[in-house]
């Protein structure tokens, strides 16, 4: 009986040293980690979906919500997914990305809006943002003034009630070097209000350069100058906001087309907190694109099948 044991063992090396193999399990597992990404209320925000792109075609690798520490968990459950096991050979996909989907999600294939992409090399993709530009977007600046120039004739003591993203004199553009986003993507400005249990974002328009006018100019009676801004003020039927007591930050953030959220995007490149004394001052926007953008690592893992030969050509060929 041992001989017979060794036998087989011998004949086994010999077919794998000649170039055969035994059938075995493909590359079907997908392990990924993030940092930085956003945790999603499912019943808003919907779920994230992984996709490895395959000739040039989606292949899902399961759906996924994360907690605070960035782990891949369960929808509904919130239960670790340590592994995603896709019943799909992944050897040959080029990439890995990350996409946000609807709730109640009845589209078998990925939704317009890709978060996260990286190329595969070898078994492994670092995941970054899916904005265009993004190699550029950390040297982008933002300079502001707090004014209120749509109402200075019926109130001019006001300034602390608006704020316009340009430079005095000129006025000349105080948003500088933002890359153009393209259809998926557009720029939105926030002044956020910390005062009260729960931050309350307010939307200053949305634009696509830092120069014209954004999507509402000064407010709803419009006007203003051609720059991204906002006058909060009754003019412009509120809310009345008091941007610099020390409770509000300024974000331009980077919002999918189209947006159902009414707060801002995950990708926040530029903020920073209002001082008290930015009246008659020229204020700057922090830029915070490393710091804050999410990023991921994708790693496929598995044997890759390579079938020249089978368990029955193995014991055929030892009777």
């Amino acid at each position: 009986m041992r001989s017979k044991r060794m036998g087989i063992a011998t004949l086994i090396m010999t077919l794998l040293m000649a170039g055969a193999a035994v059938a075995q399990t493909g590359a079907e597992s997908l392990t990924l980690g993030f940092a930085n990404l956003m945790p999603l209320d499912e019943a808003v925000d919907g779920v994230y979906e992984g996709w490895a792109i395959i000739d040039g075609m989606p292949v899902s690798t399961g759906v996924f919500n994360v907690n605070e520490s960035g782990e891949t968990v369960a929808p509904g459950t919130g239960e670790l997914i340590e592994i995603f096991n896709t019943g799909t050979d992944l050897s040959g996909a080029s990439s890995i990305k990350i996409s946000l989907e609807p709730a109640d999600d009845m589209d078998p294939g990925p939704s317009g809006l890709i978060v996260l992409t990286g190329m595969l090399e070898g078994d492994t993709a670092q995941l970054v943002a899916a904005v265009p530009g993004l190699d550029v977007l950390p040297a982008a600046t933002a300079d502001y003034i707090l004014a209120t120039p749509s109402d200075n004739e019926s109130a001019p003591d006001n300034d602390n009630q608006g704020v316009w993203y340009l430079t005095m004199p000129g006025p000349e553009a105080g948003l500088m070097g933002l890359p153009d986003l393209g259809a998926g993507w557009i720029y939105e400005g926030w002044a956020v209000d910390f005062s009260g249990d729960a931050p309350m974002p307010n939307s200053t328009g949305t634009f696509t350069s830092g120069e014209g006018f954004d999507s509402d100019e000064a407010g709803c009676n419009g006007g203003g100058p051609a720059f991204p801004g906002q006058d909060f003020t009754d003019f412009h039927c509120g809310p009345t906001l008091n941007l610099d007591s020390g409770d509000f930050a300024l974000v331009i953030s980077i919002e999918p087309v189209p947006d159902n959220n009414a707060g801002p995007f995950q990708f926040k490149p530029l903020a920073g907190m209002v001082p008290t004394d930015a009246v008659g001052m020229s204020n700057c926007l922090t830029n915070q694109t490393d710091a804050t953008f999410p990023t991921g690592v994708a790693t496929i893992s598995g044997v890759t099948a390579v079938s020249n030969s089978t368990w029955g050509d193995l014991k055929a060929s030892y009777r």
